[in-house]
């Protein structure tokens, strides 16, 4: 294993189209997340769930929970759609840790798009509960001139998100194999290991950027940190 192996690479040509290892990875957990989806769908069960129920629906309150404790409301128009990133998210980084697979997150392009996709959420749910209008509006917000800040700022959301996530991801998978390089004997357990920490939380930061995105744009309280006061 080189480290070259962690850079997409072509595996076949559909015509003039090269299909990368990152585009074959990403349609096989779609194809695994529709197939699940698809399960647990027929196999709902109000009395004694399965195990795929019960992951399921143990991933959809982890969503509510998070929503919650971020802007103080569950926001349930949301909630399949960031239950779908997070999970999509998640599954992208722990991919690569697979000797056949690629992490798809590891490819630029695609946290760019998924950045993209977080973007259009915002402005999507923004639209959704103030209207069309003044969500346009919000980019001239407080005056005319800051139309161009505005904008640089919402552009810097996707540079930030997409570099944040691949840069962690990347710099996750190179450790990994110039640790195997030198020490293959005992490098793999504990990277693995960080390897499914690393994955996990930068699937949590992305959902939790968004979230906050969300709730700023439909003018909701992000909650802060900051200790309550106790009444004298």
């Amino acid at each position: 294993m080189g480290i070259e192996s962690i850079f997409p690479q072509p595996v076949f040509e559909i015509g003039p189209v090269t299909i990368t290892s990152t585009v074959l990875t990403t349609w096989v957990i779609l194809l695994a997340l529709t197939l699940l989806g698809i399960i647990v769908n027929r196999r709902l069960r109000v009395w004694e769930p399965d195990t795929w129920q019960l992951t399921v629906e143990f991933v959809v309150e982890y969503v509510e929970n998070l929503i919650a404790d971020t802007v103080g409301e569950t926001l349930p128009e949301a909630i399949p759609y960031l239950t779908t990133m997070i999970t999509f998210i998640a599954l992208a980084n722990l991919f690569g840790l697979l000797p056949v697979f690629f992490a798809p997150t590891s490819d630029l392009n695609t946290t760019v798009a998924l950045s993209l996709v977080s973007l259009g959420s915002v402005h999507y749910y923004g639209y959704r509960e103030r209207g069309l209008k003044a969500q346009l509006l919000s980019l001239f917000e407080p005056v005319a001139f800051m139309f161009p800040l505005n904008l640089i700022g919402q552009l810097s959301r996707v540079l930030s998100m997409s570099l944040r996530l691949f840069g962690n991801v990347i710099a996750a998978e190179i450790i990994s194999v110039t640790m195997f390089m030198l020490v293959p004997a005992f490098a793999p357990l504990p990277l693995e290991l960080l390897g499914i920490i690393t994955g996990l939380l930068q699937a949590l930061v992305f959902t939790v950027l968004t979230i906050a995105f969300i709730a700023d744009a439909m003018q909701l309280a992000v909650r802060t940190a900051e200790p309550t006061s106790t009444p004298e």
